[in-house]
């Protein structure tokens, strides 16, 4: 990985040509760029200063999210979900418990003595039939001694019944500890991520500038003009995330009614339908990692997606497909030249999409976010070059 890792810093050095070794040169290649941008001592200290300072923010937003979000969800009951209100229920659980237990206990001598006084009376009464006694007698005593075997029987399950209920009680309580404590871990990680939003947004010019200084330092064109980073809201690049996000979702919907009107009649539809929405989603995940350089949108004829070249070839046996295929195809138009730079260099921007799939932890976006796009860079630029490129977008 060292060698291949070298097509940076000496371009004689080829990429790795195995196909696990192009993904796992993918995958590591953002952090071979990071121990480029670590040699500098000035930028290593840029770099480290921009991500610390932009976790401390996100810290502080997601702590005042996180307050405000488990105030919210505990307004539905309050006195619920209070430790004091817990703590009470437990100790009365525990003490039902103790009390179910030595009902039972008590139940089951009770039981043991009335079977016992059971056998003696069936034994005196026989003892009593030989003898000659009175058989009226007897068959009292005996008869007693069975009201007294069931009266025991009853206790005995009324016993059970009530420890039964005293766990169930017990088991709803440990429920809503673990429902208590998984609300807030959500709340938590929903407000990193609100939060982590927000800082990066007002403040992604420092992280443009670090990718430049990066592909300075690797020996790669920057695609981003110099600029002096400040906190600021950017509008035109969030009307531009916008649009990307809404394109997204189009083109990953067009799909998703495709694969799930194929699975409709099939056996295991719902594992199938996961898997395959998983790996069309997981698709487009790549296509929009490689996305993050402007090298992947300069084809000006890109050929259609894999896809669309088999839906086509369907059309062709099945002609109604076709007005379905066109707007698949019109919808999807916008996004061929990215999807074709990942069907020539698969396996890496795979690796490379798994590294960035590494930021959906929280925090961690701080500093990988500005690798990413210069990592995307050089394994487009590593290729041989396309034909037909215009500007950058």
């Amino acid at each position: 990985m060292r060698r291949g890792a070298g097509h940076f810093q000496q371009r004689s050095v080829p990429l790795p040509v195995n196909r696990l070794r192009q993904l796992v040169h993918g995958f590591c290649l953002p952090f071979h760029l990071l121990r480029t941008l670590w040699e500098d001592r000035a930028l290593r200290r840029r770099y480290l200063a921009v991500g610390v300072l932009q976790v401390v923010a996100i810290v502080g937003l997601a702590v005042a999210f996180t307050g405000s979000g488990k105030e919210f969800v505990e307004s539905v009951g309050p006195e619920e979900w209070t430790e004091q209100h817990q703590e009470e229920v437990q100790r009365e659980v525990a003490e039902a418990q103790e009390q179910a237990q030595a009902a039972v206990e008590e139940a089951e001598a009770r039981m043991k003595r009335a079977r016992q006084l059971q056998k003696a009376a069936e034994s005196a009464a026989v003892l009593a039939g030989l003898a000659g006694a009175d058989q009226e007698k007897v068959r009292a005593a005996v008869e007693q001694a069975l009201k007294e075997a069931q009266a025991a029987e009853e206790s005995r399950r009324a016993a059970r019944d009530a420890a039964k209920a005293v766990a169930t009680k017990a088991e709803g309580v440990e429920r809503k500890r673990t429902v208590h404590w998984a609300v807030y871990w959500a709340a938590l990680l929903s407000s990193l991520q609100i939060a982590q939003w927000i800082v990066i947004a007002l403040s992604r010019d420092f992280h443009t500038e670090l990718e430049r200084e990066v592909s300075l330092r690797s020996g790669l064109a920057p695609e981003d003009e110099p600029l002096t980073p400040r906190i600021r809201l950017d509008l035109p690049w969030l009307r531009r995330k916008m649009k990307q996000r809404w394109r997204g979702l189009v083109v990953w919907g067009f799909g998703a009614v495709v694969l799930w009107a194929v699975t409709l009649f099939l056996p295991a539809r719902d594992a199938l339908l996961s898997v395959l929405m998983f790996v069309w989603v997981a698709w487009w995940f790549v296509v929009f990692t490689a996305g993050k350089s402007a090298l992947a949108w300069q084809e000006q004829n890109p050929r259609e997606p894999w896809f669309l070249r088999g839906w086509n070839r369907l059309t062709s046996i099945l002609p109604p497909l076709g007005i379905y295929g066109s707007l698949w195809t019109n919808s999807t138009r916008e996004v061929f030249s990215p999807a074709a730079s990942v069907e020539r260099r698969p396996w890496s921007l795979v690796g490379l999409a798994v590294a960035r799939a590494l930021s959906a932890l929280p925090l961690v976006k701080c500093f990988l976010r500005p690798l990413i796009p210069v990592a995307a860079a050089h394994l487009l630029a590593a290729g041989e070059p396309v034909q037909g490129e215009g500007s950058p977008r």
